[in-house]
């Protein structure tokens, strides 16, 4: 999904509070260093540090899976006994699990370590619709929606994209090559199956994607909007029925079957830009 011909790609400034412009330093992936940094006198400073039993408290499998009428919330959140939190489907069509963050995130760095989970007999393929994404459901598309993972069910391969404009005309733009405004672009390695470090940087004009610390893409447009948006981590077992198949661009889905998966995260950590 694209952003159009005025979109600049790759150029990775954000407005300050004075009014001034600061470059954002990519975040290193694993912090031992201290949090990122916008700018010599703009540090990010450590406002959520959650996991484990902190993390299944954000379980909304009941509330958000009915918002789809294929999806049935059976999903279950659960602390795993390594500690982090586990994400089950069931492997029935349209099962579906969530957890969404209880405050709304503007301006700063989202890090999550997330597992996701192999589709069985494909080993390079992550199982079912499975996503970590930025939006407000109450006002989508209008205050945007980051896209940082999305397992789609047409390709059986990750994307990022970024959503905007309004309900009766919405946009989108995307690194998989098929969005209706144009193309996102590739900076580097995709997500496999496995445990993974998820970076998104978003402010006003800019968001950034990280995987294990390398940028996959990123977009720098005047339609971001840098609201406050609630982060989403969900993964759903893509039904193979017309309704979906119309969804997802026509076609059977690739990344589903009738096995059970489970997703896990460790933590989800976020810093504040002033």
């Amino acid at each position: 999904m694209v952003i159009g011909a005025a979109v600049l790609i790759g150029v990775h400034f954000a407005t300050s509070s004075s009014g001034g412009t600061v470059a954002i330093t990519p975040p290193p992936g694993i912090y031992d260093a201290g949090p990122p940094k916008a700018g010599g006198d703009h540090a990010g400073s450590l406002q959520v540090n959650v996991s484990g039993q902190q993390l299944a408290s954000w379980d909304a499998t009941s509330s958000f899976c009915p918002g789809n009428d294929w999806q049935v919330p059976d999903g279950k959140v659960a602390v795993d006994s390594g500690g982090f939190v586990a994400m089950s489907t069931t492997g029935k069509p349209g099962s579906c699990v969530a957890m969404i963050s209880p405050d709304k995130v503007s301006s700063g760095v989202i890090e999550a370590d997330i597992y996701f989970p192999p589709l069985p007999g494909k080993p390079g393929t992550i199982a079912n619709w499975t996503s970590v994404w930025l939006t407000n459901q109450a006002t989508w598309p209008k205050d945007g929606e980051i896209d940082a993972v999305e397992a789609e069910p047409a390709t059986g391969k990750n994307a990022v994209a970024y959503h905007w404009g309004t309900e009766g005309s919405p946009q989108s733009v995307s690194t998989d090559g098929f969005a209706q405004d144009g193309n996102l672009p590739v900076q580097g390695p995709n997500l496999t199956p496995g445990w993974h470090m998820v970076d998104i940087v978003s402010t006003k004009g800019l968001f950034e994607v990280y995987y294990d610390g390398k940028k996959f893409s990123t977009g720098d447009n005047e339609v971001i909007t840098g609201a406050p948006l609630n982060l989403i981590i969900s993964s759903s077992v893509t039904p193979s029925t017309q309704e979906v198949e119309k969804t997802i661009g026509g076609s059977a889905p690739v990344n589903s079957d009738s096995s059970p998966a489970t997703m896990a995260v460790r933590y989800v950590k976020v810093w504040s830009y002033k």
